[in-house]
């Protein structure tokens, strides 16, 4: 089965599948640092298929099917799906609707790593959406972004400000022969 929307395989996913949006129009959250060390802008990020694909989805959230192709998609998906290897939650709308996608597909555990946690406007829907059992959201961060709140798993890069946290084993091994944070098992730094 070829996905229109969701991509399948990456080389730290595995075979876990993943939706991505475009860099920077959908990252209100960005901070200093991701401004100047993005890894989607660069690499296969940049190819123009990559970024076309990315742009196809953005499309598609702004439309009224967006929940209803999505979850088209996802009966064919088994265990885990990545939200955003590129882009972020950048809209109140969006946030409800992967709410909706969630319940409709319970058994689906999605995870995304986000910075919009730095966004007050948005913070209260991402905490909502955070509160689905099959959802893990992780708290984006990096040396310009200050703690996260304490209701949200951290994500940092290089380290983490809260402690304990987990350095991520990508370069020995894949998401999916891991899980740690798909799971939600706790605070996790990725090498950069």
């Amino acid at each position: 089965m070829l996905f229109s929307y969701l991509s399948l395989y990456n080389q730290h996913l595995g075979l876990i599948p993943s939706f991505s949006l475009p860099t920077g129009i959908t990252c209100p959250g960005m901070s200093e640092w991701c401004k100047k060390n993005c890894y989607s802008r660069r690499g296969r990020f940049v190819a123009r298929t990559v970024k076309r694909h990315a742009l196809k989805c953005y499309n598609l959230t702004k439309s009224k099917d967006f929940v209803k192709e999505m979850c088209k998609e996802l009966r064919f998906v088994h265990g885990y799906v990545r939200v955003h290897v590129t882009g972020d939650f950048y809209s109140r709308s969006y946030i409800k609707a992967w709410r909706e996608i969630a319940r409709r597909n319970r058994r689906i555990t999605f995870l995304a790593y986000t910075r919009v946690w730095r966004v007050p406007e948005l913070l209260e829907e991402l905490r909502k959406l955070a509160k689905e059992k099959n959802f893990v959201i992780y708290a984006s961060t990096d040396e310009t972004t200050g703690e996260p709140p304490e209701d949200f798993l951290e994500a940092g890069i290089e380290r983490c400000y809260r402690k304990p946290f987990k350095v991520c084993q990508k370069q020995r091994m894949i998401c999916s022969s891991c899980l740690y944070c798909f799971k939600g098992a706790g605070n996790v730094a990725f090498r950069y």
